[in-house]
């Protein structure tokens, strides 16, 4: 099996997918494929910076995406945690 790499950089069709994916898993409701269209173009803002920074010639920058759903998420009231890439053994005791 060959290793799959993520693309540094998404369409904000692709963003929208990966986000309500996310939003499933947590309950909250999908958000429309244009919204995040809206999210990268300043729409929502009336010309201010855009929510999620957009390269016309290359897409949404990954680690953005990911730092606006964090963002999106906590003002949504759910409760954000990032796994450690460095653990390789759960221990239950951390779980609480």
């Amino acid at each position: 099996m060959s290793n799959v790499t993520l693309s540094e950089y998404l369409t904000p069709y692709g963003c929208s997918t990966l986000a309500n994916q996310k939003f499933a898993e947590v309950g909250l409701p999908p958000i429309p494929p244009q919204m995040m269209y809206n999210y990268t173009s300043a729409k929502v803002r009336a010309g201010k910076r855009p929510l999620i920074q957009f390269d016309p010639s290359k897409g949404v920058l990954r680690v953005d995406f990911e730092r606006w759903l964090g963002e999106y998420l906590i003002k949504k009231g759910v409760t954000v945690t990032v796994a450690d890439p460095e653990q390789k053994e759960f221990d239950e005791s951390e779980a609480n």
